[in-house]
């Protein structure tokens, strides 16, 4: 494919639960969506109680694929690429069910296995996800099975299909409407069972959760904000896991579907997902979860594309997908492009000078980066309090490659480089935690002096030198023209990292 060309994918998902279509448009060594569609078409209603497709279920796929081939025809694609899960692979009559659906539809059906599953969930997880340096579990919990991969430094450490989908745990277990209490207990210790020889331990860092099931709890959670509710990455807390679970488990399925954000047709079976959940964090003692949209179609979309003989960039390195992101959202919202690059320029300066003596690590050079690059964008709404703006659009928009305590972080130093020093009165800051608050003050310090080292927003400056005794701290600042501004700004900036550090900073 020449540079400059460009095609369109389609790839399908046939779960137990829906079916869901993603066709997207591939583009030098990138893609973008451009069509998500779903269909709720519960394939596992039949294969968990008869163990086989009925004719009308057959019926139904057929329809469902014919309208998802003419779609994606309609889209300028060529072919579809489709697979099937647990559903299909428990399915007395699949043989006989692929013929009519490539006879009918002309797609030819892949039945994937559930290490499959695992490897597309992580290809899309990483394509998100910081998971180089990080030791995390990804789940998906579809309708049939629940994929559990484990990834240590950003390989696959293990990784399983175990029986654990929701709509097989409800119709299994869960046959009250409301399940009574024993029937929950029971559903919990089967699932112990599974999650024991998992044998997970405290050593995880992060849980991160596929499936429409997780993914709709993440909805419900974030409803009333439109922005997080419509992100493709979302965070939850366990104690919103915990109470969504004690409100739901004492409905009736009538009930539930009148919780704003849920799905009519996962209001049965939420419980099993939510409850796995709740299980694996509690094993774990991780404090939330993070869902991820798409993961199985994205994973595939990504897997298609590699197939293609095109590798996309966070399969080399998950920094330039990070920081092209972040210019992306930047001129998103129109930022000084120059000016933000001077301020980064300079930030880096400052802080490889200073990391030793301030106690700061290499992880948190990416919050300083972030925050250097995106601390103007509130001015896109007005330039009045456009800090406050900043902060907002950066916690609402899509980074990639930091956790929710770090898109927090980078909100609030982007928040605080100009104006009132971060206080414990703030709602923003008074939420991080003590030691990412001391963290937040530390990179807003510094990002402080770097703004006001391009005071002029001309870059006059080419370089600065830092120096650290026991009396001081002597920064100079290497140009050949004049820096008046600079210095005077610089003057007026420097209490932060004054107050921090307890020693003169001094302009040499």
């Amino acid at each position: 494919m020449a540079s400059n060309d460009s095609v369109r994918v389609a790839v399908a998902d046939i779960g137990s639960n829906s079916l869901r279509l993603q066709i997207s448009e591939v583009k030098d060594k990138s893609y973008r969506v451009l069509e998500d569609y779903k269909e709720m078409i519960r394939l596992g209603d039949a294969i968990y109680t008869l163990g086989y497709f009925p004719k009308e279920t057959i019926e139904t796929l057929v329809d469902t694929l014919n309208n998802v081939r003419r779609l994606a025809e309609s889209k300028g694609c060529r072919t579809i690429r489709a697979i099937a899960t647990a559903a299909f692979r428990e399915a007395d009559n699949l043989g006989e069910t692929l013929n009519i659906i490539e006879q009918e539809c002309g797609i030819k059906i892949e039945v994937i296995s559930g290490q499959e599953e695992a490897r597309l969930t992580y290809l899309a997880a990483s394509a998100n996800f910081e998971l180089k340096d990080r030791h995390a579990l990804i789940t998906d919990i579809g309708g049939g099975s629940a994929e559990y991969t484990v990834v240590k430094n950003g390989s696959v450490e293990k990784a399983k299909s175990l029986p654990l989908g929701c709509n097989r745990l409800t119709r299994e277990f869960l046959e009250g409407d409301p399940p009574t209490s024993a029937q929950i207990l029971a559903m919990k210790a089967h699932i112990a069972d599974y999650i024991d020889k998992m044998k997970l331990g405290k050593g995880l860092e992060m849980v991160i959760c596929t499936g429409g099931s997780m993914n709709n709890v993440g909805y419900i959670c974030h409803y009333k904000d439109k922005t997080l509710r419509d992100s493709f990455v979302k965070y939850v807390e366990r104690k919103y896991l915990k109470k969504f679970i004690s409100d739901i488990r004492v409905k009736t399925t009538e009930e539930r579907i009148k919780i704003e954000g849920m799905e009519e047709k996962r209001a049965d079976i939420i419980l099993a997902a939510a409850v796995q959940t709740d299980m694996i964090l509690e094993e774990t003692g991780i404090d939330g979860f993070y869902t991820l949209t798409g993961g199985l179609r994205a994973g595939l979309t990504i897997d298609t594309i590699n197939k293609m003989g095109i590798e996309l960039p966070f399969q080399n390195s998950m920094d330039g997908v990070r920081y092209s992101r972040l210019i992306e959202i930047g001129n998103k919202f129109d930022f000084d492009e120059a000016g933000a690059f001077q301020v980064e320029k300079l930030a880096k300066m400052l802080f490889e000078g200073l990391k030793d003596r301030m106690g700061l690590a290499e992880r948190d050079w990416a919050l300083l980066e972030a925050a250097a690059l995106l601390r103007d964008i509130g001015k896109h709404i007005a330039y009045s309090k456009h800090h406050k703006h900043s902060y907002y659009m950066i916690k609402h928009s899509e980074l990639v490659g930091y956790t929710h305590d770090e898109i927090e972080a980078i909100a609030s130093i982007a928040r605080y480089h100009r104006k009132s020093m971060p206080k414990t009165a703030h709602d923003e800051f008074i939420f991080l935690s003590p030691e990412m608050q001391l963290r937040v003050e530390k990179l807003a310090a510094l990002l402080r002096l770097a703004i006001a080292l391009d005071r002029t927003h001309k870059g006059l400056i080419d370089r600065i030198e830092v120096t650290v005794t026991a009396a001081s701290i002597d920064i100079k600042p290497i140009s050949d023209k004049d820096i008046t501004l600079e210095i005077k700004d610089f003057e007026r900036n420097r209490d932060m990292l004054v107050k921090l550090l307890k020693l003169p900073v001094r302009l040499v």
